[in-house]
């Protein structure tokens, strides 16, 4: 497997041949804090980054599902499921998803630069329509360490939609002078003077429901007859409490990328999350909900994700990706862990 290094001198030439210095500059009325050298240095190594890790997450799952396809291994595979096989989508790009990069031509130079310098896959088209097709029988489920199914459905390892994670990672590390959608949305402050006061219910106490990997919408799922797919489960687990909670707390994860209006698939956080949330007014009220940052909402530059926080939902965090709640002798503190994370990929 070729290293950082190894992957960084083969892709910078490309890169300065589709960056040359005249599309680089900036209009006279625009501040750059980067010369063109300094840009395409830190381009040439996030994306060799990047590189390693697809090529590191796709040996381990393609050698681990191939395995399990031939029942000589039920040990659980330890890697990122909808990593598994964004090289093979980088190289065999699904047409929908093709016509949107050549759309964008810089993500195009980006994107053809990384297809040309990576490894191949472990699968041509051809047997990979093969794996997919024996994975969907219902008769063989197999998963991976946590849980993710080897799959063709909805957010199952091999569903094509994971493929646009890759394009709204790489439209994150690439400035905001190439257009709307670029690079991520502006870190938001608060000036706290002390944490929210929660209120308690009518017996002195305050119940918080805390949601995870909640941002999946409305979507049908075997196993899950006469619901609208986990998101709502979960709601409806929630209303038929005997206590109601009077707080809710997310911890992150809007699927696929918890993008926002500017990025495709368009407006997920809007659509996969408030949307669901929004279904239950008599559980969620205006001031009393709290989201935080997590990779998936990073994955759309989390502009999904903060103006999903505009909402009057949200109103008591502020705007923020960050927050402290507190009752009595206890503070529960919100932190974003997602928004400064110095890896490529956000994992």
């Amino acid at each position: 497997m070729p290293t950082q290094k190894k992957y960084r001198e083969k892709i910078q030439p490309l890169l300065s041949e589709a960056f040359p210095r005249r599309t680089l500059a900036a209009p006279s009325e625009t501040t750059v804090s980067l010369s063109d050298k300094d840009f395409l240095d830190n381009l040439s190594d996030t994306l060799s980054e990047i590189l390693v890790e697809l090529e590191r997450q796709h040996l381990g799952a393609s050698t681990h599902v191939e395995s399990l396809m031939a029942a000589k291994s039920s040990d659980p595979w330890p890697g990122h499921s909808h990593d598994a096989f964004l090289l093979y989508y980088l190289q065999h790009t699904p047409l929908k998803l093709r016509e949107e990069i050549d759309a964008l031509p810089e993500l195009k130079a980006v994107w053809d630069a990384m297809a040309q310098v990576a490894a191949p896959p472990s699968f041509t088209p051809s047997s990979f329509k093969s794996l997919s097709s024996a994975l969907s029988d219902d008769a063989m489920v197999k998963c991976n360490k946590w849980g993710s199914i080897y799959g063709t459905g909805k957010y199952e390892i091999l569903d094509s939609g994971w493929a646009w994670t890759l394009k709204n990672n790489l439209m994150n590390h690439l400035s905001k002078r190439f257009g709307k959608g670029y690079g991520v949305a502006d870190f938001t402050e608060h000036d706290w003077q002390q944490p929210v006061a929660m209120k308690s219910g009518s017996d002195g106490k305050v119940r918080i429901a805390i949601l995870g990997d909640f941002g999946s919408g409305k979507y049908k799922l075997s196993g899950l007859e006469g619901s609208d797919g986990p998101a709502c489960a979960v709601m409806e687990t929630i209303r038929s409490l005997p206590v109601l909670p009077g707080y809710f707390c997310h911890l992150g994860d809007t699927y696929y990328s918890g993008t926002g209006p500017n990025r495709s698939p368009k407006g997920e956080e809007l659509k996969n999350f408030l949307e669901i949330l929004k279904g239950y007014p008599e559980l969620v009220k205006p001031g009393n909900c709290f989201a935080l940052n997590s990779n998936h909402e990073m994955y759309g530059g989390a502009y999904g994700y903060y103006s999903a926080l505009s909402d009057s939902l949200f109103s008591g965090q502020k705007g923020c990706s960050y927050f402290a709640l507190e009752f009595g002798d206890w503070i529960l503190a919100g932190i974003d862990s997602a928004y400064f994370d110095p890896s490529a990929l956000y994992m």
